[in-house]
């Protein structure tokens, strides 16, 4: 029962740790998608307002209006996506307060302009109003990944382990088994692994020891031949 626990917390901690880094890989593409559609917003305002000071346009002051909004919106939306990205980076997610702010106006605006627009056509669907329902639902998408993203980053940076989850389970469900061989520390050691030499006898050692062997040699014939002078 413990081992299906164990098991259950690894599985659950796994799961959790995918999903960030998911996360955490999405953020980075959306903030370099956010970034690439800021520098066409860029572009196409300075060449609008380019062609309405260089030609002799009816709705020159149409084009300049509508080439300074889009230079203005560009440049507010890269701020933002600049700052989150330095957010990402540094894992402070008060750098991604901005982003979500800015288009969470952004998106009060799609959504209002959609109604009004319905609401002038008596809710008769064009094209025009499936444009807008599309950006309006590709923006709000994009801001809930955001604030996922933002509550994420409460937590510490997820890192990027590969894990391989039927490795995991086989060391859980495997079963404990008790085997005869003795552990490594009470083998004796190898020959190969014996450092020390044999003892060095000394000379007078050798002396005292034959010594004594003479004398109990001596003791064990003497008396010996006490034993057998009786019989005599």
């Amino acid at each position: 029962m413990e081992s299906i626990r164990n098991l259950s917390s690894a599985l659950w901690t796994i799961r959790t740790t995918q999903e960030s880094a998911k996360i955490l890989r999405t953020t980075y593409s959306l903030l370099r998608c956010f970034l690439f559609f800021d520098i066409c917003y860029l572009i196409a305002g300075i060449t609008l307002i380019t062609m309405a000071l260089t030609n002799q346009i009816a709705e020159r002051e149409r084009m300049v209006l509508c080439g300074g909004f889009f230079g203005l919106f560009a440049s507010l939306s890269a701020m933002c996506n600049s700052l989150a990205c330095h957010g990402m980076r540094k894992w402070k997610r008060g750098f991604l307060v901005p982003w979500i702010l800015f288009y969470l106006l952004v998106l009060g605006f799609l959504t209002l302009n959609l109604l009004q627009a319905l609401y002038l056509h008596n809710f008769h669907v064009e094209w025009r109003h499936l444009f807008l329902f599309f950006a309006v639902f590709t923006i709000f998408s994009c801001w809930r990944h955001m604030k996922k993203q933002y509550l994420l980053m409460s937590l510490p940076r997820p890192e990027q382990v590969i894990i391989d989850v039927e490795s995991v389970v086989r060391e859980y469900l495997r079963p404990s088994i008790v085997t005869s061989v003795s552990p490594a520390g009470d083998l004796p050691p190898k020959y190969e692994d014996l450092e020390d030499f044999p003892p060095q006898y000394d000379e007078s050692t050798m002396r005292n020891d034959s010594a004594c062997e003479g004398a109990a040699g001596g003791a064990t014939s003497q008396t010996g031949e006490e034993a057998t002078e009786p019989r005599k």
